[in-house]
C-alpha cells in the first residue's frame, strides 16, 4: 500500500498561529505528553486576506479540522486528540483544529534538487505496516504520512488545503 506525506498545498496560506510557543510547540507536546496539554485551547491567528481555514496545519505542530479528525477515527482509533480554538478576531471567525497523537518511525530524509527546501523522506515499508497514519522522523525533521486509504476518504469529503507527496519505501 502507497503512503503519502500530508502538508499544505503551497496554493493555500493556513492560518498562523499566535502564542503558541511553549504550548502546543513540538518540544513542549514530547515532553508534557498529549494528554497534559489542556483542554480547549484558543489562539489567535494574524488576520490576512489569503489566510484560509485548511483542513491539515502543519505549524506549531501537525493538526486536523474535525472532519479529517473523524475520518482518522474511523482508521485509527486508539489516537487520542487534543483540542484547540483557532480564533482571526479581525473577520470574526474560528475553527477547532485537534492535534493527535501519533506513533513515531524513523526514516530518513533525503536532500532532492538544488531549490532549499526539498526533502525526500525514505521509509521501511515494515516500520509502518499496519498503520494509517504515524508520524516519521529522524530525530529533527518531524512529518506525518497517511496510508493510500485514508487519504483517499480524506479527500472524498471536500476537504481544503491539503498537500500530498508520494514516500518511497525501502
Amino acid at each position: 500500500m502507497k503512503y503519502f506525506q500530508v502538508e499544505v498545498d503551497e496554493q493555500y496560506q493556513a492560518p498562523n498561529l499566535q502564542g503558541w510557543f511553549g504550548v502546543i510547540d513540538k518540544k513542549t507536546l514530547d515532553r508534557t505528553g498529549p494528554h497534559q496539554v489542556g483542554r480547549h485551547l484558543l489562539f489567535s491567528v494574524e488576520s490576512n486576506m489569503q489566510m484560509v481555514f485548511t483542513d491539515v496545519v502543519t505549524t506549531p505542530c501537525f493538526m486536523v479540522s474535525e472532519t479529517v479528525r473523524n475520518v482518522i477515527r474511523k482508521y485509527e482509533s486508539r489516537i487520542f486528540f487534543n483540542r484547540i480554538i483557532v480564533l482571526d478576531k479581525e473577520n470574526r471567525q474560528s475553527m477547532a483544529y485537534y492535534i493527535p497523537s501519533l506513533d513515531s518511525v524513523s526514516c530518513t530524509f533525503r536532500k532532492e534538487g538544488e531549490h532549499r527546501g526539498e526533502w525526500r523522506a525514505e521509509v521501511e515499508r515494515k516500520s509502518v505496516e499496519g498503520k494509517a497514519i504515524a508520524e516519521i522522523t529522524d530525530g529533527y525533521y518531524f512529518r506525518v504520512i497517511m496510508r493510500m486509504d485514508l487519504v483517499e476518504s480524506i479527500l472524498r469529503r471536500q476537504t481544503v488545503g491539503i498537500g500530498l507527496q508520494e514516500l518511497q519505501m525501502i
